[in-house]
């Protein structure tokens, strides 16, 4: 948490008024990344199949209030954000886990120690505590980042795949068959995912799921 949220009153990471550090005007403007009038008529756009991940949902639309509230979490150290926005994350969190069961482990998707010591924190990680802690799932620190990527932002699928290529590694194996469950801030081509997905597997899951709190449609 950084020296400003403990000595300054929170303030909308939406739209900058003091009080909350997501106000109620701007929670109603959040946009679910599914549409159910969309269900079975168009791509559902919040929903990402792969070839080692084998599902991932996102519970908004990357735009607006919930951009640029991500990109507070994300940069502006707002480490408080992660359990909010977890918090309005849960039913479609919940969605997710009505289709897996609740016998899975989470896991954060890991940044490079060089962007952890910039940064202060994951905000992959704090959406995954608080998530495992209010839903009571066990979090497993399975994956580390190998070495640093240049920034996925603006790179197509294809580019995204060959920037993680060799990236991610096994440090803590998820139990031999065990399904676990990918955390992440955002997805857009699920490229992350994958390759997290992909060394998963390796180590030993018998399935990999993702989740992420918003996707860019």
């Amino acid at each position: 948490m950084g020296l400003l949220e403990l000595v300054l009153p929170p303030s909308c990471a939406g739209c900058g008024r003091y009080g909350a550090q997501l106000c109620a005007t701007c929670r109603a403007t959040l946009r679910p990344a599914r549409a159910p009038s969309d269900r079975f008529a168009a791509a559902d756009p919040g929903i990402v199949i792969g070839e080692s991940l084998e599902l991932a949902l996102a519970a908004f639309v990357h735009e607006g209030a919930m951009r640029r509230a991500l990109q507070r979490l994300k940069y502006g150290g707002a480490a408080r954000l992660g359990a909010q926005l977890a918090d309005l994350s849960r039913p479609a969190f919940r969605d997710l886990v009505s289709f897996v069961g609740r016998d899975v482990v989470l896991v954060p998707v890991p940044v490079h120690a060089d962007r952890l010591r910039q940064r202060g924190y994951n905000q992959a990680a704090l959406i995954t505590r608080h998530l495992a802690a209010v839903e009571g799932m066990p979090i497993l620190d399975a994956l580390i980042r190998t070495r640093p990527t240049i920034r996925q932002h603006g790179l197509g699928r294809a580019a995204r795949l060959h920037n993680l290529r060799h990236a991610f590694a096994s440090r803590h194996p998820p139990p031999r068959g065990a399904a676990a469950v990918l955390v992440d801030d955002i997805v857009t081509t699920s490229a992350t995912l994958e390759a997290c997905a992909e060394v998963l597997l390796a180590a030993g899951a018998g399935r990999v799921l993702g989740f992420a709190v918003a996707r860019e449609v």
